[in-house]
Formats: structure tokens, C-alpha cells, sequence
């Protein structure tokens, strides 16, 4: 392929590296007409390629729907047929109702969640590449529908060490958000590669001169050639084609016809079809080009100055002079469209007549709205209401920074004051979305404009929910509080007005709860206010709040649990952002996995969906920590990292500290402890000490980083920093940034013995009032960690391993196990030693944390004895008994049947039953036959 040798080979080593189970991506960049395309079909000139299973698909031959790009790369394997049985085995059936909706469904995956449908996916990838390496091309992907991107994004992310090669070719000045950015998560990679395809260079132009001529090309005539198509592979065929129709030589003397014919190539070779067509009909293409496909006849005909019967004419011409598309009004390809459209030279009269054409057809207000942003004068009322009905449709899908552009212009022409105001404030909640530093002064001049009382309060909480995101606490706080003396002082105790107060108090509870400075003023207003019922919006989002604070403050979590599943009773008609977050950070802290994790998806999955991307990126962090703090290690880092790009990649943006701490967090868990320190000092700490969140979980990241590094004195200044930040605040969750039992574990390590007693025994009374397992266990490893007598820390020890065995706490087992396994080795019991080594390795192993498996594993040499190979997949960590009762279970047999069939008593079932879910972490049967089925067994 002329020009393209080192291309070739990137390409090549790709399918080597992913022959031998390594991963990769290779991301084909360029213009229009660069040879993307030809490029990827390169794969077939290897003769070991025929080993790999490729999966292909053009995007611009798919019609724009969810995964459409994934249903048709998947469509050739018949996953109807016995031969797609392989491909559909495991977890892969949840991929069923995306890749087959034709088929019947179970009810279980009648609606998979976007979380479930990504894994289903990946799993039928897996499947295939358990038989073979895969290829999988994608070509006009800047045309792929963002699911079927995000698919790819996350297959890339978990599939290193499989035998996997994806080949994306797209054109990068054509990709707008969201694929932008999905394309842009995946070249960040490692695995991945981008080939950025340049213009040819003269020589290899010469190359492809001599392949299209009888004779050898003269070096004029090929200096000539690649200076007018400027080295684009599609414009310089579509050159020498027209060359060799006219009969031009390729010598001396017809380097002077190569100029003639080809100074745009594209829009010469256009033309030329069309400059011995009617005026009508070159009219007809000129209006084709300035409406977009969508225009209809009469559109078209008002916009030539024809009739439709002339544009159905013009039409077929077009299309037999391969101009136009074989149906509609769209253009073979963009490069043609650009070409007709520079040649028409469209005037501002024009494109307001276009607009008013479109406007009079009924097309989508977007199309309008287009037209009229290219104008530099908007004076008429009705582009008013076109542009504002653009922004509206385009924040429904998620665009917000279209909408923005189009609200901007809206007050070009928009004159009404009491119109300007309401256009202000939708600019200034839109703006927020995507760049809250840039609305917060748009909203803070409003409300001294505002007068109405309703819409000055709906001002208000937009403002401060704004700058909570800008960081701007107390402010918020501050004018918060002044709304809510103004309704609590002049307003009936309507109902309407007890919503309203309520609506104000919760967000300001939120948002107070956020800073220091300001904690104290919401813990006040806590132990003063009754416990609403959770009947209305409102009510719900302060019992959020309340859990929300409670939960930080430490206080019984069996009530603050109470109060966040009310607040979330109603989720899936009415709860919003802040109300999610409140009390989904409530359950979190109180351990409640079953109720936490599939509501934390569906929190991430609403908030993407609005396009705002900052808020996107934080949600994602706080599920990454959740993630993190069920042990689930590898998931974590993958999804904070995503949330740490978007976050880096967003207008505005000046804080990072979520997402930066929370990918920190995650990479020490992995043993990655150089890149998370980087991480953590890139973050701005301007405001960041003041954080209630952040700061604090930055600083036991920090201190667990050092502590890995070997330097346990700055560990723990670090951890009593963080207690005395906590304590001067009034946090005191035990669970929350859990300073006090990690500092005094190294106290005791350092020898400081009576500090380390001293601060177990001050963190008792909040440990015993939190009271959930995770608390105690961390509190028992403490104690055997300060204990002076090797068998009373066993015993301590020992009863943190049963505590932490019945949570979800797989990550503090680990500890607990490798803590009492160092303990009993110091009473040379080895055999009991190497056990609770062993599981700590597994567990450690499971959740993808290096350091508590290195550690315990260097443990286990010493202990002697045979380490043996690591669990891969949770499915082994059942007992015999309890697989077998599990795969029953699986299969849909109930547990009277499996009972009888096993010969042992329903309540044994039962037992076996409980202890599957807890070790599988699934929490009902259709997820017991997911877990079973998408084990690991390579």
C-alpha cells in the first residue's frame, strides 16, 4: 500500500501482539479520503490473520440506534443458531435483548441495565476469544452510536491480557461529543495506538502515478499530481481518473493539464459532472447542500426556484452522475457536500432564507436554528422561539453545550425584559451543567433582578447548587439561609409553601454539609428539626440530607439507614442528583450493598444521560469509591480513571479532587503507588481544605501511600492530621476516612504503644454507636495490633475475621486475615498461620489488591508449606456444598427440591443459599445463575 509501509506494520505487530494474548488497540485517524479504510482490510494480506475471528462493520452503513454498531459487528455469528451457543454462554445471555430483540426473553433480561448489557457484552467477546483471537474493525466510527463506543471503551479496559485487536478508523475533525469523548477515553489507553494518516509524500504519489498509467510517470507530472490533490489518496484517484478520461499523458507536458484539471480535485470533479447540466438541476444541488438530507421536495424546489416535478429530475441526474446518495437528498459523501457548498458561496440572504424554508416545512427546530447561528444579525421575533426551542430539544438529549450556543443567540434577538430574564436564567442552569464558574455570575446578577417571589426561590436553589459545584460553599449557605427566613417569616403554612421551605432547607443541609466552615451550621439545624415522613419530593430529600449529615457525624446507622431508603423509596419516578448522592453516601458508609450498588448505577447511568459532563465525572468518582470500599478493586480503577479524564477534559473544571482521590485511592489498593502520589499532588488545594470530603480523603490516601512506601512516621502525621481536620469539623464515623484505627495500628508498629491504646479506646463509643461490622472488625484488628500479649492479639484478631466474614468488607477480611495470620506465626502455630494466609492471598487476589496479597504471600514463604496458585474467580471460594446447592439453585430448582435431592434438611439449603450470595455477591437467583454461568475459567 503506497506510502503507508509503517502504517502496515503497526497494524502487524498489533495482530502479533494480540495472537499471543496481549490486548491491543489501533486507532486509524484522518481527513476524508485519507485511506482509512483501505488500511484496515491491510490485515488480510497476513496469512496467520486467517486464524483470528473478525468481527466488522461500517457505521455509516448502520442506522443511528443504541449499540446498532454492536448488533451489526455480532450479526454474523447467528446468535439464534446452536453454532452461538459458545458465543452466548455465561453472563453473555445478558447481552441477548441488545443483540437479538427479535428472540424471546427471559423477564429477568427483558431490560438489562446499561452496567449488566456492557458485561453481558464483554462476556461474548471473551467467549469468542476463548476459541480464537478477535479481530474486531470498526470503520467510520465518528458514526458509531455512543453505546456501542462505550462498549468498545469498556472491553479495551478489562481485556489486557486477552487475545484481542480492535481497528477504529474515524475522522477526527468530524467527531463531536459524546463520541468525541468516548473515542478520546479509549485512545488514552495503553493498550492503544493512533495512527494519525498524513498526506502521501511525492514519492509514494509517483507509486500510485505508475499504477494508474501504461508508462513510467515524468518526475513534473508527479511533483504536479501530489501538489494538486495535496497527497489525500481519495482526491488524487479521483485526479488521475479524470486525467486518464481526458486523455492526458502522464509526462512533461501534461503536468500543465494536471493544473488545469485538478486544483480541487473534489470540487473539479463535481463540477464538471454538473456544468452540463441544467441550471435547475445544478440548483437543485447547490439547495440539496445548503438544507442537509432531511429537506424535502417542496423544500428543495422553494430553495432552487424549481418545481418539484424539476427536482424529482434533478434528483435522478444526481444521483446517476454519483453525486447524490441512491435515495434522499444526501450526498455520497461529506467531501462532495463541501465541495457544492464552497462553490455556491451561500450568502447571510440566503442562509435566512433557508432557515425560513425549513422553519415553514416543520423541520426539527435544530435545523433552523443552524442556519441561523451562521447569521451575523438576528432581528426578526420568530428566531426567537426557533432557537429557544433548539436549546430545549438539545439539553433533552443531553448537548448542553449546543443548547448553550443557542440561548446565547436567543438574546440577540430577544427584546422583552421580563423574556431576557427567563432566557438568562435557563442559560445560566444550562451553562452550569457543563462550566459552573462561567454561570455562577450569570445567576448571581439575576437575583437582584428577580422579583417574583416563586421564581426568585427556583433562582435561588439554581444558583446554589451552582456553587456548591464551583466550590463556593458558603455563599450558597449564606443565601440559601436568606430564602428561607423570607418564606418561613411571610408566608400561610399552605402545603405548597411547606414543599417549598423544604425544598430550600434539604439543599442547604446538602450543600452546607459540603465545607467545614459550614458543617457545624447544618449539624445544628439537624438536632433541632423534626424527622419529616418522606410523603413528597421535598420530605425525601431532606431525610437524604439528614442521613446524609447524620451518617458523617457517626450517628446509630441502623437510623440512618432508615432514613436513606425512604429518601430513595421513590427513585425511579422523582428522586434528583443531590437527593441520590445524600443518601446513596449514607448507605455506603452504613455497609448496605443490596440497596446501594444497583442504585448507585442507575444514579450514574441518570446523571450521564443529562450531558452534563462534570457532574457526570463526579458521580462516576463516588461510584468508584463505592466500588472501592465493597472490594472490588480493579472496577474501581477503571471507572475513577474514566471519571478523572472526563473531569480533565471539562470547561471549568478547576477541581479534580474527587476524581483525582478516588483513582489515587484505588491505584494504592493495586500497589501503584508512584502514579497515585503523582495524582494526589496534582490537585489544587486552594479550596481543598475546606472540603469535608475531599480533604479527608485525600489525606488517608496520602498516609496509606506513604505507609506503602515504608515510611510509617509520615503515615501517621499524616492520619492524626486528618483526625484533628475531622474533629474540629464534628465528623465522627469511624468508617468514614477511618484515621484513628490505622494510626494506631502504626503507633504500635513505631513502638508509641499507649498512643495507639489511647486512641482505640477514645474511638470506642463511636465504633459501638455506628455499629456496623466493618467498624468493629477494624476496631478488633486495632486492639490486636496494640495487644502486648501474642495470644490476647490471636484473640482479638481472630474475632475480627468472624466479625468481617458476614460483610461485604472483603477488602478489611483480607487485612483481618493476613493481620492474624503475622499474629499466630509470632506463636509459631504455622498451620493455623498458613491458612488465614492463604485466604488473605485469595481474597486480596479476588479484589485485585497487590500489597495485602504480596504481603501475606511473603508471609506464607516464610511460614513455609505450599502457597499454591491464587483464586480467579469467586465462584472458588465456595465449599463443595455450597456449589452444588448454588448451580441447583442456578438452574431454577427450588430449595424444597434441592433439599430432597441432596438428602439434607430445607434450613441446610438455606444455609448454604445465604452464604453463596454473600461469597458471590449477588443478592437473588437471576444474579446466582450470572455469577455461576460468567466464571472465570481461563
Amino acid at each position: 500500500m503506497a506510502g503507508r509501509s509503517h502504517e502496515c506494520a503497526v497494524l502487524a505487530r498489533g495482530l502479533a501482539k494480540a495472537r499471543s494474548g496481549r490486548a491491543q488497540c489501533v486507532v486509524v485517524r484522518g481527513a476524508s479520503g485519507t485511506g482509512k479504510t483501505r488500511l484496515l482490510t491491510e490485515i488480510r494480506q497476513y496469512d496467520w490473520a486467517g486464524s483470528f475471528t473478525v468481527l466488522r462493520v461500517t457505521c455509516a452503513e448502520v442506522p443511528p440506534s443504541r449499540y446498532g454498531a454492536v448488533r451489526a459487528l455480532f450479526h454474523p455469528l447467528d446468535l439464534a443458531a446452536d453454532a452461538g451457543s459458545a458465543v452466548r454462554a455465561g453472563a453473555a445471555t445478558r447481552a441477548l435483548p441488545v443483540l437479538r430483540p427479535d428472540l424471546p426473553h427471559s423477564p429477568d433480561d427483558e431490560s438489562p441495565g446499561d452496567q449488566a448489557t456492557l458485561h453481558g457484552l464483554y462476556r461474548a467477546a471473551a467467549n469468542l476469544m476463548s476459541t480464537a483471537p478477535l479481530v474486531i474493525v470498526v470503520d467510520d466510527a465518528h458514526r458509531c452510536d455512543e453505546d456501542s463506543l462505550r462498549w468498545l471503551d469498556f472491553l479495551l479496559r478489562r481485556a489486557e491480557d486477552l487475545p484481542l485487536l480492535l481497528l477504529l478508523a474515524c475522522r477526527g475533525d468530524e467527531l463531536e461529543d459524546p463520541a468525541q469523548t468516548v473515542v478520546s477515553d479509549i485512545v488514552a489507553q495503553r493498550a492503544s495506538t493512533v495512527l494519525e494518516l498524513t498526506p502521501l509524500v511525492q514519492a509514494d504519489v509517483g507509486e500510485v502515478v505508475a499504477e494508474a498509467f501504461d508508462e513510467p510517470p515524468h518526475s513534473r507530472f508527479v511533483a504536479t499530481c501530489a501538489r494538486v490533490s495535496g497527497g489525500n489518496p481519495l482526491l488524487l484517484d479521483r485526479l488521475l481518473s479524470e486525467l486518464s478520461r481526458a486523455g492526458v499523458s502522464p509526462d512533461a507536458e501534461g503536468a500543465a493539464a494536471v493544473e488545469d484539471v485538478g486544483r480541487d480535485v473534489v470540487a473539479d470533479s463535481v463540477l464538471s459532472r454538473l456544468s452540463g447540466q441544467p441550471d435547475r438541476v445544478r440548483g437543485v444541488a447547490a439547495a440539496a447542500a445548503v438544507l442537509g438530507p432531511g429537506a424535502g421536495a417542496e423544500s428543495l424546489a422553494a430553495l432552487a426556484g424549481v418545481t418539484r416535478w424539476q427536482v424529482a429530475e434533478a434528483l435522478g441526474v444526481l444521483r446517476e452522475h454519483n453525486i447524490l446518495a441512491a435515495s434522499g437528498a444526501d450526498f455520497v459523501h461529506d467531501v462532495v457536500r463541501t465541495a457544492v457548498l464552497e462553490a455556491t458561496r451561500v450568502s447571510e440572504s440566503e442562509r435566512l432564507r433557508a432557515a425560513r424554508i425549513l422553519n415553514d416545512a416543520g423541520r426539527p427546530a435544530v435545523e433552523v436554528a443552524n442556519h441561523l447561528l451562521a447569521l451575523s444579525e438576528l432581528n426578526q421575533t420568530w428566531m426567537a422561539g426557533v432557537l429557544h426551542d433548539a436549546a430545549v430539544l438539545e439539553e433533552r438529549r443531553g448537548d448542553p453545550e449546543a443548547a448553550v450556543r443557542y440561548l446565547r443567540r436567543v438574546l440577540d434577538v430577544e427584546t422583552s425584559e421580563p423574556q431576557r430574564i427567563r432566557i438568562r436564567a435557563d442559560l445560566g442552569r444550562v451553562l452550569a451543567q457543563i462550566d459552573p464558574y462561567a454561570a455562577l455570575p450569570i445567576l448571581r446578577e439575576l437575583l437582584n433582578q428577580v422579583t417574583d417571589p416563586d421564581v426568585h426561590v427556583s433562582l435561588v436553589l439554581n444558583f446554589a447548587t451552582t456553587a456548591a459545584t464551583a466550590q463556593r460553599h458558603p455563599e450558597a449557605v449564606r443565601v440559601l439561609g436568606e430564602v428561607l427566613a423570607m418564606l418561613s417569616a411571610g408566608r400561610d403554612a399552605s402545603p405548597a409553601d411547606h414543599e417549598l421551605c423544604l425544598a430550600v432547607e434539604s439543599m442547604l443541609l446538602i450543600i452546607g454539609a459540603g465545607e467545614k466552615s459550614t458543617f457545624g451550621i447544618v449539624r445544628a439545624r439537624v438536632r433541632e428539626r423534626a424527622i419529616p415522613e418522606g410523603s413528597t419530593s421535598a420530605e425525601r430529600r431532606t431525610l437524604a440530607a439528614i442521613a446524609y449529615v447524620e451518617a458523617l457525624r457517626g450517628a446509630p446507622s441502623g437510623r440512618v439507614v432508615e432514613h436513606a431508603r425512604t429518601a430513595l423509596g421513590f427513585q425511579a419516578n422523582d428522586a434528583d442528583v443531590w437527593t441520590e448522592r445524600a443518601a446513596l453516601f449514607a448507605l455506603h458508609l452504613a455497609d448496605e450493598a443490596d440497596d446501594l450498588l444497583p442504585a448507585a448505577q442507575r444514579s450514574v447511568e441518570k446523571v450521564k444521560n443529562m450531558g452534563a459532563r462534570w457532574d457526570y465525572s463526579y458521580s462516576l468518582s463516588c461510584y468508584a469509591r463505592v466500588l472501592l470500599h465493597f472490594g472490588d478493586v480493579r472496577e474501581a480503577a477503571a471507572e475513577a480513571r474514566t471519571a478523572a479524564e472526563l473531569c480533565e477534559g471539562t470547561s471549568g473544571a478547576d477541581s479534580t479532587a474527587a476524581q483525582f482521590t478516588a483513582w489515587a485511592s484505588a491505584l494504592i489498593e493495586q500497589g501503584r503507588i508512584e502514579q497515585a502520589e503523582r495524582l494526589l499532588d496534582r490537585i489544587d488545594r486552594a479550596w481543598f481544605e475546606e472540603s469535608i470530603l475531599e480533604w479527608h480523603y485525600f489525606l488517608h490516601a496520602k498516609a496509606r501511600a506513604r505507609y506503602l512506601r515504608g515510611d510509617e512516621t509520615a503515615a501517621v502525621q499524616l492520619l492524626l492530621r486528618c483526625g484533628d481536620s475531622m474533629n474540629d469539623a464534628g465528623v465522627g464515623n469511624p468508617i468514614f476516612a477511618p484515621w484513628r484505627v490505622d494510626a494506631a495500628r502504626l503507633l504500635a508498629g513505631l513502638g508509641r504503644r499507649s498512643e495507639a491504646v489511647d486512641l482505640i479506646e477514645a474511638g470506642d463509643e463511636a465504633v459501638q454507636r455506628w455499629g456496623t461490622a466493618r467498624a468493629i472488625g477494624r476496631q478488633l484488628m486495632a486492639r490486636g495490633a496494640v495487644a502486648d500479649d501474642p495470644s490476647q492479639a490471636v484473640a482479638s484478631l481472630t474475632d475480627a475475621v468472624e466479625v468481617l466474614s458476614g460483610s461485604p468488607a472483603w477488602l478489611e477480611e483480607a487485612r483481618a486475615h493476613h493481620c492474624l495470620g503475622a499474629a499466630l506465626l509470632r506463636t509459631e502455630d504455622v498451620r493455623s498461620a498458613r491458612k488465614h494466609l492463604r485466604r488473605a492471598i485469595d481474597l486480596a487476589t479476588l479484589c485485585g489488591s497487590r500489597p495485602i496479597a504480596e504481603n501475606a504471600r511473603a508471609l506464607a514463604v516464610t511460614a513455609g508449606g505450599r502457597v499454591g496458585q491464587p483464586l480467579r474467580s469467586p465462584v472458588d471460594l465456595l465449599t463443595g456444598s455450597e456449589r452444588r446447592v448454588a448451580t441447583m439453585a442456578a438452574s431454577g430448582t427450588s430449595n424444597r427440591e434441592i433439599a430432597e435431592a441432596l438428602f439434607v434438611t430445607l434450613r441446610t439449603v438455606e444455609t448454604h443459599l445465604t452464604s453463596a450470595y454473600r461469597k458471590l455477591r449477588v443478592s437473588r437467583r437471576a444474579d446466582l445463575a450470572i455469577a455461576i454461568g460468567g466464571a472465570r475459567t481461563d
